[in-house]
Parts: structure tokens; sequence; C-alpha cells
């Protein structure tokens, strides 16, 4: 089990310059955030809710953004349902991951609550282009929904998909990344809890490694197993009702402070850092993240 403190994104002005602040990506409703590594930039793959007046989950693109200080970002690129195999307008752009392989970038992206398509590109921002021209996970490849992925190259050699919602699934994909090696498992979790009570998980699973472990967590909970198809055993959460400090402890999900912690885990500057949704100064669930704080923030992994 890792040893753990609890530190908010405000360490990060620490690290770059002291007038940083929360959220790390201010009054746009960027959520569901994947950070990832590449040429020593930071890349967030992300979905966003449309507006603070979005009465349920409206969400019309995907956006990749990137920063070389964690603090300051940029708006990279934005993909549109439209050059995907949708065709068309779509407002249910859900959950999103990311990975390189073999010189080219992949973007995994959630069509709703439903199937899983991808996109390839040159470059970690695009521009992106869709190799399959259909679903990549198709709604009858499991007894769960095929949705909410999770990328890993298992020691930059062998990549595999985690998906689904409280019963989760994990795939070997083939070396173009964009076709499966074998039929998905079923994944075994032991005595796993989350912000619904014991025996649930949630949804939006993601899959890490650190030092020969497997992580698996869904928000802020997580798992760990000694291989990467399981079983997991369930370790607790990175955050506790304690880890907010004034006015991010509150308003939040209906569950309480740590349900919708959506994000990932992943490593900077030899530190690892876990970046998650917040919607303390919005108060509105489907509209996550607004000035002055509590967008994108992040916990301290040690």
């Amino acid at each position: 089990m890792i040893k753990r403190t609890y530190l908010t994104v405000f360490l990060l002005a620490f690290l770059c310059n002291a007038n940083s602040t929360n959220p790390i990506i201010k009054n746009k409703g960027v959520c569901d955030p994947h950070i990832h590594i590449f040429n020593g930039k930071a890349y967030c793959y992300a979905t966003h809710d449309k507006s603070i007046n979005n009465k349920g989950f409206l969400m019309e693109d995907w956006w990749v953004w990137s920063s070389n200080d964690l603090v300051n970002w940029k708006l990279e690129s934005v993909i549109k349902p439209v050059d995907t195999y949708l065709k068309k307008p779509f407002n249910q752009c859900w959950a999103t991951d990311a990975a390189f392989k073999n010189g080219k970038y992949f973007f995994y992206f959630s069509e709703g609550n439903q199937r899983t398509g991808v996109m390839a590109g040159n470059s970690p921002a695009g521009p992106w282009k869709d190799p399959l021209g259909k679903p990549l996970l198709n709604l009858d490849l499991t007894p769960t929904k095929e949705y909410d992925i999770s990328v890993l190259i298992d020691d930059d050699t062998t990549p595999y998909l985690l998906f689904g919602a409280f019963d989760y699934y994990i795939v070997k994909l083939n070396d173009d990344m964009i076709s499966l090696a074998e039929s998905p498992r079923k994944v075994i979790i032991n005595n796993p809890e989350g912000p619904y009570g014991k025996g649930k998980t949630d949804d939006k699973p993601c899959l890490h490694k650190r030092n020969g472990k497997y992580y698996l967590s869904w928000g802020c909970f997580y798992a760990m197993s000694d291989n990467i198809y399981g079983p997991y055993d369930f370790k607790g959460s990175v955050m506790k009702a304690s880890s907010f400090g004034p006015g991010y402890e509150k308003p939040t999900w209906p569950n309480g402070p740590l349900q919708g912690r959506h994000g990932n885990f992943f490593e900077w500057n030899n530190q690892w850092y876990f970046t998650y949704c917040d919607i303390s100064q919005t108060g509105n669930r489907y509209y996550r993240g607004i000035l002055p704080a509590a967008r994108v923030r992040a916990v301290l992994i040690t």
C-alpha cells in the first residue's frame, strides 16, 4: 500500500510561480481529465460541460490542452463528433484517454455511456483521423456498457484498455492500437467500496502502474494487484472529507465529497499526481468548474 500525503494543487505554485491558483483550467467546464506526459509536456485529454446553465450532462466535443508547468494551460485542439464515425453533432461526448505507440498518438473517446471510438494522429494534439469508421468497443461486447475507457501500455510494450461501469472489463489491444487481441475479461475486485457504499465501485475506471504494481481506480477510490488482469484488492481512497480546505469542501455531489472525482494518476518530474473533477465553486454537478476555484485540481501522491 502506498504512503499518501494529501495536498491540493496550490503546491504547484511552488513548482512554477507563486500566483498559481485552483482550478488549473478556469471557467471552461473542463471535466473527466486524463493527463499524460509526452515529450516533456503535459497534455490533458478531456471533455467539457457546455454551460453553467446545464440541467443535465451536455458535452458537445472533446478537448486537448497542454502545459509546460501544470499551471499555465493552452487549448491545443478540439475534436468534434462529426469528424468521428458518428458523422454528426452529438451532445454526449463523454470521457476520454490517450496513448502513444509506434510513432503515433491514439485518442480514445466515449460515445455517451454506450460505446468507445478511437482516433489517430501524428502529434499529441492531432490533427486526428478516425482509422476505423466504426466503434472500437461495440455494445454487445460485454454485459457492461463499453465506455469510460482507460488505456495503459504496460512496460511500454503491451497495450490494454479498461472500461465499464461498476463492473469493469479489460482487453489487450493488438500492436496497431485499434483492434482487439483477445476477448475482454471481467476484472475481479475484492471487497470494493466507493461513493455508493460497500460492495460497489463506480463508473469511470482508470488504470496505471507504479513500482511494478497495478492500480485500478474509480474516482479517488483504488485497488491494487500484481497482475494486470487481477484480482485486485481494495485499498481505500486517496481523498477524505478532511482533504478539502475551506471553500472546497462543499457544495458537492449527492453522495458526498468523494463522489464524482473522475480523473487519472500521472507522473511529472518524478512526482505522482492525481487530477480530478470538482464542483465546489459552481454548485452545479453538470458544469464542473468555474472561477475562482476547483475545476481540475490535483492531489499529490508520495
